[in-house]
This record gives C-alpha cells, structure tokens and sequence, in this order.
C-alpha cells in the first residue's frame, strides 16, 4: 500500500459503518404500523412505496453542480413526515404523518454498534482523535452513540450543521470549528457519494466500508476499501 499520512483525527460515518441499521428492523416496525392501524396492505408494499419517497428525498437535499440551489433545508423527521403524508395519500390509508416519522426516528436510535465497534474503536482512540460526521437527526444519532464505549472527540450532524453530506461545507464546518488541517483526516464511510466523494473534495482521505465482503483491503484511485474496523486498525499501526 502507498504511504498515507498518518492521521491526526480518523471521522466516521455512523450508519452501516459502526452502527447498524438493519433493514430487517425497518419491516419489522412497518408490520407493526400495518397491524395497529388495521390497514389492509401489505408491509412490504407500505415499506417499498415509502422507501421510494424516501429515496427521492436523498436525490434532491443536495445540488452538487450548484449548492446555492439545495432546497432548504429539512430533518429526516420532517423528511419522512412528508414521505408518510405522500404514501397515505397514495395508498388511500388513514394516519398520522407525523407520529408514523416519531417513531422511525426512536426505532433509529435503538440501532447497535457492529461488533468490531467498542473494542476497535478504543483501539483507535489510542493513536489519534475519533470524531463523527453523520446525515443524521440529533434525536437518533446520539443514543446510538451513548452505546458505543467511547467519548467522540468531535461529534457533527447533519441536523446541527444543517448541511447533508456530500455537501462539502459539512466537512469544511467540522474542520474550521475543530481547527484540523484536512491532510491529516481519515474518513470513513460505506457510501461512495456521500462519504467518498464529499471528503475527497475537502481533502480527506476517505476509507469506504463493505462489511458485506469478507476481510478484504483493497487500496483504489481516490480512496482504501475495507471490510471492518480490523482492517483499519492494522492499517493505521503498520504505517
């Protein structure tokens, strides 16, 4: 591997990077949604129309080619309020937009760390600062966090940045407000838009995770695959 500036801080993605969010969960709680409004659908069908809305709601929060037209801004819970109030009406079911985005929000925050997490995430804790950027609300990104044996350096969401990532001035916020020089942050996500790309533009290095496949490195153009928190650790002590 190529030689990579030691980091000064290594900043992490929390979603599918050291927290899960195991889609499982989210079927599990739209059956639950189904059978205690008695709504005769089914929930994947519930799951899949609202997802659809969900996912349109990522496409357009951020205008790259011209960041002076992102919309403005909004939560996830005022983002999945609207995608409920859509789907409801599609659907032709009764219900409250509002609460139906509560309780996404709290099944959110009942998320776990993976397993490397704790024990990797001390590790690394050893070596340099850890810190967070998350596209997340405040109201599920910190109890997850609190699961985590660890005190974050430096904790940034979207929510209290008012920015989602790739956005850059999210990551230009998190350095100018903790005064780190860009060169010497690792990033780690498991997305290559928001995560890859939105920390490369400021001049992090970005680190994507793939717990899906098995123990690999794989060092690319513009940024290093890993499987797992492992990985990164025997990176950062064999420099």
């Amino acid at each position: 591997m190529k030689k990579i500036n030691t980091p000064s801080i290594i900043i992490f993605d929390c979603f599918e990077t050291i927290v899960e969010n195991d889609r499982k969960s989210w079927i599990d709680l739209f059956k639950v949604f189904v059978k205690e409004n008695n709504w005769e659908i089914s929930p994947q069908i519930l799951w899949d129309t609202w997802k659809s809305e969900e996912v349109l709601f990522r496409k357009v929060r951020t205008n790259l080619e011209n960041l002076s037209l992102n919309p403005n801004f909004k939560t996830y819970e005022e983002a999945w309020a609207n995608c409920f109030k859509k789907v409801l009406f599609e659907l032709k079911l009764e219900g409250n937009p509002s609460v139906l985005a509560k309780r996404c929000i709290k099944n959110m925050g009942k998320n776990s760390p993976y397993m490397d997490s704790n024990e990797y995430l001390n590790k690394l804790s050893k070596h340099c600062k850890l810190g967070v950027i998350s596209n997340a609300d405040n109201d599920f990104l910190y109890p997850v966090l609190e699961k985590i044996e660890l005190k974050f350096d430096f904790i940034l969401s979207s929510e209290s940045a008012k920015l989602y990532k790739p956005d850059p001035r999210i990551f230009l916020k998190f350095i100018a407000e903790n005064n780190l020089d860009p060169q010497d942050c690792w990033y780690v996500g498991d997305k290559e838009y928001d995560d890859v790309l939105g920390s490369s533009s400021v001049g992090m290095k970005p680190f994507l995770i793939d717990r899906s496949v098995y123990n690999e490195i794989k060092e690319e153009k513009n940024m290093v695959r890993i499987s797992n928190l492992i990985q990164l650790y025997e990176i950062l002590i064999n420099k």
